[in-house]
């Protein structure tokens, strides 16, 4: 009885290992810019401007940014973590897909102070780097637009940096963070 028992715990495992490694959906393809950057980004440091009701200019700070594949790699996670010394935090999530209708990545996300937007990701291979554009609300309905940009500059390296901000807690283009 052992020996059948054994046998078939085998294959069970090997049959689970298998399935897991599914091929990649059919928008795989158009994601494969996120390969550079998929994973965990941290900064820490003082912050570089003011942000109003949270922090002043030089208070410690940790930006977190991680990027990972879901959904049979059709789909990137993106979530994102500001915390600033004394507490206070600011974060968000988003899916990054493949609009096929518009042939172009798609992008939408909500944050923890109530506000939500959608947007499109373009990724300059040259550059090395992805330009998120987007519109959305706060928590209060009113509208914001943002449009920033990531740009891996080493092996163990990315900056961002926000091009455009209006409507949200800080408006304007922000310092860059590496």
């Amino acid at each position: 009885m052992k020996p059948i028992i054994t046998t078939l715990t085998v294959v069970v495992l090997a049959c689970g290992v298998s399935c897991a490694q599914d091929e990649p959906g059919p928008n795989f393809e158009h994601l494969k810019p996120y390969g550079r950057i998929i994973g965990t980004w941290r900064y820490e440091g003082p912050l570089l401007e003011d942000v109003p009701d949270f922090a002043e200019k030089g208070t410690k700070c940790v930006f977190q940014f991680q990027w990972r594949r879901i959904l049979n790699k059709n789909v990137v996670e993106e979530n994102w973590l500001v915390e600033f010394e004394g507490g206070k935090t600011y974060s968000g999530k988003a899916l990054i897909g493949w609009n096929a209708a518009e042939n172009k990545l798609s992008y939408g996300g909500m944050d923890s102070h109530g506000g939500m937007s959608l947007g499109t990701v373009e990724f300059d291979r040259a550059a090395k780097s992805s330009t998120l554009t987007e519109k959305g609300i706060d928590g209060n309905g009113n509208e914001t637009t943002f449009k920033g940009v990531v740009i891996k500059t080493g092996r163990d390296t990315l900056t961002w940096q926000a091009l455009e901000r209006t409507g949200g807690i800080v408006e304007g283009p922000s310092p860059v963070y590496t």
